[in-house]
């Protein structure tokens, strides 16, 4: 799909459809909506007024032209306050404006630039980002007859409305899009078609034939095993398809002795919850517990666009908790790369153990300065904060500030939450140093603190729990029904803000 942005009069835009976005303090006086109005002989305003539109945030009202504007469909969407206006709200009302139009036929739109603020090639870029989330689709199983979708998107801005030269603006956007799309893609395939060699492969297809600056690494099982990353191999062991541990590098000339920024990213193709098998109802979404891993991807596949003057790396330790004669059992005790022991009680559990080594992996090969997290980790973080907020843990108070703030200049929601030292108590184990659930109580966090045993203590560390918002059964803003591609944005704006 094609976006672009251009300089002129919206009215003259030739489009299945115009977007008129309208704050609701102001809407009535509107130069461009009174402009439509004149053209549609007067009949716009008072058919506003008829429907009692206040331009609330998400309202819309769509109406033929008649062949009196360019575009053969005019749509007058509400913004709402100016005041209220973030990059979460703009990012949601260019989403929801594309979202709310794909119908068959309708082929090509365009949106007017009318919005308010004092940094207008940000809005441009939430915009662009917005334009491509909405427009999303997974559609790779149906039949052509049954797609539906853009092919052409523009953006046009009054020459008053908008000063110097949005390029730059666009094409972060649209990149950001790109690969939030990318990831969503990852997470909504199926794992028949999605296992860890698949994702490997994923990985490797961010490589062009003549990047020099992007290396992807897949470590066969044989050479996991010479890690000692036994607590990883323990949930692998009964799969048919092998694990794979995938490392990604950005390392643009000059940045060598950089340390770099270092994510990790729970890559449980398919959960079944091992031993402590999952309810069969709860089985058929277990495709989204690599959306972690799919939002590193999705992270890199920016960074070839984008590209960044600074080194980052990714690490993905992928496989599938399955059921077998080889599958570990409640009770047993594995010793994890790090040296600590750890008494398994629940292998529903599983992704903070392939975590655990993941994480001392990274810290050991790459040597940080900081180092993210993301994982669908718990089900607690789910009743604590709801499907649209990320669950934000950390041992860094400053950095864990940091990405709250980087967060929601973003677009995205996150929430901090308290990794209370009191907690440590509920995974201590009787039989080795820790075990890995903590009981009903404080589940996101007694799974933080696990992770957090595995982290040195002066490395900046923050763990992210999207297992709410990664897949939803509710759209909520601009996070879309099922796969949404949540925290690529946020990384995008911690590596550029490095």
């Amino acid at each position: 799909m094609q976006v672009t942005f251009k300089k002129g009069n919206p009215m003259d835009v030739k489009a299945d459809v115009l977007v008129l976005p309208v704050y609701e303090e102001t809407w009535e006086e509107s130069p461009l909506l009174l402009e439509a109005d004149k053209a549609l002989d007067g009949l716009l305003l008072p058919a506003l007024k008829s429907r009692d539109f206040k331009a609330k945030a998400d309202s819309r009202a769509a109406f033929d032209t008649w062949g009196k504007l360019a575009a053969g469909k005019l749509v007058v969407a509400g913004v709402g306050k100016a005041d209220e206006q973030s990059a979460d709200s703009l990012w949601t009302f260019a989403s929801n404006a594309v979202s709310k139009l794909h119908t068959k036929g309708m082929k090509t739109a365009a949106m007017a630039y009318t919005f308010a603020g004092d940094d207008p090639k940000k809005t441009l870029q939430l915009l662009a980002t917005g334009l491509l989330t909405g427009s999303y689709s997974f559609d790779k199983y149906k039949k052509k007859d049954n797609k539906t979708g853009f092919s052409k998107l523009s953006i046009v801005a009054p020459k008053e409305n908008f000063k110097g030269n949005g390029k730059e603006a666009l094409e972060k956007g649209l990149a950001l899009g790109e690969a939030i799309n990318f990831s969503r893609t990852l997470v909504n395939t199926p794992t028949e078609d999605m296992n860890p060699s698949h994702l490997a492969q994923a990985a490797k297809s961010l490589v062009a034939k003549d990047e020099k600056d992007l290396k992807v690494q897949v470590r066969s099982e044989a050479e996991i095993k010479k890690l000692k990353m036994d607590l990883y191999l323990a949930v692998a062991r009964t799969a048919a398809n092998p694990p794979k541990l995938i490392t990604l590098e950005w390392k643009p000339k000059g940045t060598t002795r950089q340390k770099p920024l270092v994510v990790v990213g729970k890559g449980l193709m398919y959960d079944t919850g091992g031993l402590s098998l999952k309810p069969s109802t709860s089985m058929d979404t277990m495709k989204c517990d690599m959306a972690g891993s799919a939002a590193v991807l999705g992270l890199f596949h920016f960074l070839v666009h984008a590209r960044p003057n600074r080194r980052v790396v990714g690490v993905i330790a992928a496989c599938e908790n399955a059921i077998g004669g080889k599958s570990y059992r409640p009770g047993d005790v594995f010793t994890s790369r790090r040296g600590i022991s750890v008494e398994v009680l629940n292998t529903d559990a599983e992704g903070r153990l392939t975590l655990a080594d993941a994480l001392d992996f990274a810290q050991t090969q790459y040597k940080p300065a900081q180092m993210i997290d993301l994982a669908t980790l718990t089900g607690a973080c789910v009743v604590a904060l709801g499907e649209s907020t990320v669950g934000l843990m950390s041992n860094n108070e400053e950095f864990s500030g940091k990405i709250g703030e980087l967060a929601e200049k973003a677009g995205e929601d996150f929430w901090p939450l308290p990794l209370n030292p009191k907690y440590e108590k509920l995974i201590k184990s009787d039989f080795a140093d820790i075990k890995n659930v903590g009981g009903r109580w404080g589940g996101a966090l007694t799974a933080g603190l696990f992770l957090k045993r595995f982290v040195d203590d002066d490395l900046p560390w923050a763990h992210l729990d999207i297992a709410g918002p990664a897949y939803t059964a509710t759209p909520f803003g601009h996070l879309s029904k099922y796969a949404t591609g949540v925290g690529v944005a946020m990384l995008a704006e911690w590596v550029l803000d490095e």
